[in-house]
């Protein structure tokens, strides 16, 4: 019997169950609607935005499913993506296998069928699912790939796909091919409660369950709504979990209940603290997560915390994409300050590249495939606020003066006879 249940629920709520069913809510019809705006704005380049698990991909997926038969259509995975393969995929989607070696080739012959394509008013669509997870080499090619033009109009129609963070790469330095096109944003919605009803009974629907209040009750419906919050792939989620722990349908609220504990264990949760003048303030936290499982925790012990693949770092992350020394956190009063020790591949924070910046509460660092959150992180001073959008090297620049000015304060205030 159990098996069975774990068949249902992997069927129904599994990562393929997407290409049985879409369920039309309100989010997903308004991303659709926005999506086929941007592919009649000849200088358009759409941003799909939203947290894990808000079906931006499911959407994107779908959406490139309604274009026309004979529209040349790419969708494309950019997590951890290389030039080279961004682009062969490309071209492999678009009906050519190459065997070319050099990403200029490639990059020449995506030019070439792309400016063929608008001269016959049909240009190509690209989407690119995580943007934001793209290696910063691929970004670039990317750029590149946004200024194609033929005869003043742009020649690939772009949608794009990520986290919060996407907006603020989008604008940085090396994506400005694509800033000066016209950037439109939608950011993913939660289902609301009725909906999730209608969506939780249509997955169980379409893998022949024709009663679904005999697998889940309403009462059961509200609470994976509640746990969810109305994100449709925690649903999917916590759904194939329910099934998967039932011993009978239909489900009992019981058979949710051990959700609430492996939701403590998500690398996302975050200890509350309480608020009260007695209560020391709690040194910085880094909670360390790969593949949205929590690997480590680390509590502040210096104000100097090393980050890298070494056995000499004080945060070793074992990770082939992470340097020996890769990084390092230094901790003061009002700021908790990350510096890039020159490492290969680079450090985002938010999804956003950078060399130096300010941590604040609940930014996440990515080092290869690991995730670092930050908590606890010290209050950060006006001064220090005011800096938080300014490019990071005035913002260092800056910080350093703050520091030389605090330090000559305290100077004359230890004179002796003052």
């Amino acid at each position: 019997m159990q098996s069975e249940h774990s068949w249902l629920g992997e069927q129904a709520f599994g990562d393929g169950a997407g290409a049985l069913v879409n369920i039309a809510y309100k989010s997903h019809l308004d991303a659709l609607k926005f999506m086929g705006s941007v592919l009649r704005d000849q200088r358009g380049v759409g941003l799909l935005q939203g947290p894990d698990a808000s079906g931006k991909t499911t959407t994107a997926r779908h959406f490139a499913k309604k274009l026309p038969g004979d529209a040349a259509i790419a969708f494309v995975d950019g997590t951890r993506i290389k030039p080279r393969e961004l682009l062969s995929r490309i071209l492999a989607q678009f009906g050519y296998d190459t065997g070319l070696e050099s990403t200029d080739e490639l990059l020449k012959m995506v030019d070439v069928f792309s400016v063929q394509q608008t001269r016959s008013n049909q240009p190509p669509v690209l989407i690119v699912d995580n943007a934001d997870r793209m290696f910063p080499s691929a970004l670039r090619t990317l750029s590149m790939l946004a200024q194609i033009e033929m005869q003043q109009r742009f020649a690939l129609r772009i949608i794009l796909t990520g986290g919060e963070g996407l907006t603020a790469l989008i604008q940085s330095e090396g994506m400005a091919n694509v800033a000066k096109r016209s950037i439109g944003i939608f950011m993913m919605s939660p289902l609301s409660l009725r909906e999730a009803l209608i969506y939780l009974h249509a997955r169980l629907a379409a893998c022949g369950v024709n009663n679904a209040d005999t697998v889940f009750p309403v009462d059961v419906c509200d609470r994976l709504y509640e746990q969810s919050s109305g994100w449709p792939g925690l649903m999917d989620r916590y759904a194939r979990e329910a099934i998967g722990r039932a011993q009978k349908f239909p489900l009992r609220i019981t058979d949710t209940e051990a959700l609430d504990a492996d939701e403590q264990a998500l690398p996302e949760e975050i200890p509350v603290l309480e608020s009260s003048a007695s209560v020391a303030p709690q040194p910085p936290r880094i909670i360390i997560s790969k593949d949205g499982n929590r690997v480590a925790d680390y509590s502040f012990g210096s104000k100097k915390v090393l980050i890298g693949r070494s056995d000499f770092a004080d945060i070793v992350i074992d990770d082939d994409f992470v340097s020996k020394l890769h990084a390092v956190m230094l901790l003061y009063s009002d700021a908790l300050v990350l510096l890039d020790l020159n490492s290969a591949n680079g450090i985002t924070v938010n999804s956003v590249r950078v060399r130096r910046t300010i941590l604040k509460d609940n930014d996440i660092i990515s080092l290869g495939n690991h995730r670092l959150k930050v908590t606890n992180a010290p209050a950060i001073s006006d001064e220090m606020m005011e800096l938080i959008n300014t490019p990071d090297t005035i913002k260092m620049q800056n910080l350093l003066d703050i520091r030389r000015r605090k330090r000559a304060g305290l100077a004359l205030v230890r004179k002796p006879g003052r």
